[in-house]
């Protein structure tokens, strides 16, 4: 199959989505490959569950300010270029959530004498808003709930209590990225109070000490998937995307791309509003009870970014993947946790597949549209076994793919020097961000072992077929086992047999030496996974089916 983006050139690789007019952020960005290349951003240190938390903060948020009694742009993929107040989103910021659930859990050397106090009258403010009971039974009530919001902690880490998050299980679980700035508090005298620390001289200064604009956890990427749909969704033009839609190892996807956008849409849309009504009333009134310490009455802008505009390809897979996904009558948690690897997975095939389009060296792939490919093997396979050599050389073709990336020309026009001190500087960042993260993400999710240790390789263990399943195959789908393989490797370039392996082979190493074991290699390992997970049906000793229970 020739991927069409491979036509376009170096320069259609580029554009961006939306077209920015700023040009000092376009000088800004040139600057850094990984950026000019991939969008902003991409960034190693953020976590599965806080790119598919950030993903939802935005999804969900109003789009446009002032808001009218709609919330324009909620719980929508929306893109308006005259958009008021700049195109971006208004997440709220949950602090005095955050200050209940996280304040006595949380790392002791940042608990400034304000939040101390601030959390002390925040658990009186609650009893105060309880009625009907004695005071023990307040407290218990209190205590309770506050274990019930820290049981849905997501990241807490070695962080101060503002800067955790919570499991986006619900709407109100979902808030903005802040920072507290201890340095600089324990710097200025007479900060006692909530008031002292959101206040200064009189006058609101809510972000003084609690910064909204670092990007440190939720650093992007979240942002960076929903410009994808966005990107995916907004276009009236579906020319760049219809050779895949038209292409025969594609016919499983929906040739209404409005259509699907409506469903994902909604069906994001009740997975976070209906699946989870009494906590949301709970939150609620928390919230209500709390509001002393909302920190900023105005909802603050948060920008977004962009992506490159020729991603719409990759995003018309993980649309299709989200979407069956959000389908499914699985639990929400069980929803979420799916949906947290298909982040993940997304993060991975989006720089493999910006990549290729500018290492323009390699062959093309029959069967997969972004000409490149993962072949993977048995955790347990042998160190003499040809399976994982390959396995293992599949890796290494693609971790120097990556690496390539940001040296190739497109991304370095005119004279390049790598070893140049400026050069040197932001390709260091760019490696950290591209090969570097791929490895990182990789290696956290067990697509590829071991963690530490000599001869890194792809494998699959029983939670990620158990993803492919759901995300591939539509719920109470039934496929042919031989087309659940072709599917895995049209959207992932995930070889697990016959022809695709030799495709996979052909990719690594542009020879057809291993065309024959390839098409007789053992699947057997495979098979026996998917029948412990329920999902293999054998109807004879020839016929095998994928069916996807959800």
């Amino acid at each position: 199959m020739l991927n069409k983006d491979k036509k376009a050139g170096g320069s259609k690789v580029l554009e961006r989505f939306p077209p920015t007019a700023n040009e000092n952020e376009i000088i800004a960005d040139q600057v850094n490959p990984a950026i000019r290349l991939y969008g902003r951003r991409f960034y190693k240190d953020q976590t599965p569950i806080e790119y598919l938390t950030e993903f939802l903060l935005v999804f969900t948020s109003p789009k446009e300010y002032p808001m009218d009694e709609k919330e324009l742009g909620s719980y929508k993929f929306f893109y308006n270029p005259e958009a008021k107040g700049g195109y971006g989103y208004w997440p709220d910021d949950r602090v005095a959530l955050k200050l209940f659930s996280f304040f006595s859990g949380s790392k002791l050397e940042t608990r400034h004498v304000a939040h101390k106090h601030a959390y002390l009258e925040a658990l009186e403010q609650l009893k105060a808003n309880m009625t009907g009971s004695s005071e023990e039974d307040k407290e218990e009530a209190v205590r309770l709930i506050q274990s019930l919001f820290y049981g849905f902690v997501g990241v807490a880490k070695n962080r101060t209590w503002v800067t955790y998050s919570f499991l986006p299980v619900t709407t109100g679980l979902l808030s903005r990225e802040l920072n507290w700035l201890h340095s600089e508090a324990k710097k200025e005298d007479g900060l006692n109070t909530w008031n002292d620390i959101v206040e200064a001289n009189g006058v609101p200064t809510p972000y003084r000490f609690f910064a909204h604009d670092r990007h440190n956890f939720m650093a992007r990427g979240g942002e960076l998937l929903y410009l994808q749909l966005v990107n995916l969704f907004s276009l009236p033009d579906d020319s760049d995307i219809q050779y895949l839609l038209d292409d025969s190892f594609y016919t499983h996807i929906p040739k209404d791309i409005s259509l699907l956008g409506t469903q994902l849409e909604e069906r994001l849309r009740t997975m976070l509003e209906n699946s989870s009504q009494e906590l949301g009333q709970l939150i609620e009134w928390a919230e209500g009870s709390l509001s002393d310490f909302k920190l900023n009455k105005t909802p603050k802008i948060s920008n977004l970014g962009w992506v490159p505009s020729i991603s719409r390809t990759e995003a018309l897979l993980f649309a299709v993947e989200m979407n069956h996904i959000c389908a499914s009558n699985r639990g929400v948690l069980e929803k979420l946790d799916l949906l947290r690897i298909l982040c993940s997975m997304q993060v991975l095939r989006s720089l493999c597949f910006q990549a290729r389009r500018v290492v323009d060296s390699e062959l093309n792939t029959i069967g997969f549209c972004g000409n490149y490919a993962w072949i993977v093997a048995e955790s347990n396979a042998e160190v003499d076994e040809p399976i994982r050599k390959m396995a293992q050389n599949s890796f290494l073709k693609i971790d120097d793919m990556l690496y390539r990336a940001m040296r190739s020309p497109v991304l370095h026009p005119g004279e390049f020097n790598p070893e140049g001190t400026e050069e040197s500087k932001f390709l260091k960042n760019a490696d950290e961000n591209v090969y570097k993260h791929f490895r990182k993400f990789a290696k956290e999710m067990g697509l590829v072992i071991p963690k530490k240790g000599k001869g890194p390789r792809f494998t699959l263990h029983q939670e990620l077929l158990k993803f492919l399943v759901a995300a591939l195959v539509a719920p109470g789908e039934r496929i042919r086992l031989t087309d659940f393989y072709k599917r895995a490797f049209a959207h992932y370039g995930i070889a697990l047999g016959g022809e695709q392996l030799a495709t996979a082979l052909n990719w690594c190493e542009q020879e057809e030496s291993h065309g024959s074991y390839a098409i007789s290699s053992n699947t057997e390992w495979v098979e026996e996974a998917l029948q412990q997970g329920g999902f293999l049906v054998e109807l004879s000793d020839a016929v095998s089916m994928i069916k996807n229970p959800g």
